[in-house]
């Protein structure tokens, strides 16, 4: 069963993930690792990515987003946000691409 891309908006998307559990804010740091607040920290190995909902702004083609739902192997589970397409983060890219991928399971 495909989860990815079910949402028409992004505050629609982070309310239903938040409602079954996705309630942290990562983001991916510098050094490739998944980090909340600045004081956890999360290599690749130790992070799953079970779906993703990718978003174009209305006004803009140009202004899209895409939402990252991620469980950690500690079973906390959060979001990432980031731009994608040519405004997308390397790093952020890199680390989804290289993360156990559950989103198909």
């Amino acid at each position: 069963m495909n989860k990815n891309n079910q949402y028409a908006t992004m505050v629609e998307a982070l309310k239903e993930l938040g409602k079954r559990g996705y309630t942290h804010n990562f983001r991916v740091n510098e050094y490739g690792q998944l980090e909340e607040n600045r004081t956890r920290h999360y290599p690749p190995s130790e992070v799953e990515l079970h779906e993703f909902h990718r978003f174009e702004g209305a006004t803009n083609p140009s202004d899209m987003s895409i939402v990252y739902a991620v469980q950690t192997k500690s079973g906390t589970k959060g979001t990432v946000v980031d731009s994608y397409g040519a405004g997308g983060s390397a790093v952020t890219s890199k680390f989804m691409n290289s993360i156990d991928q559950k989103q198909f399971e």
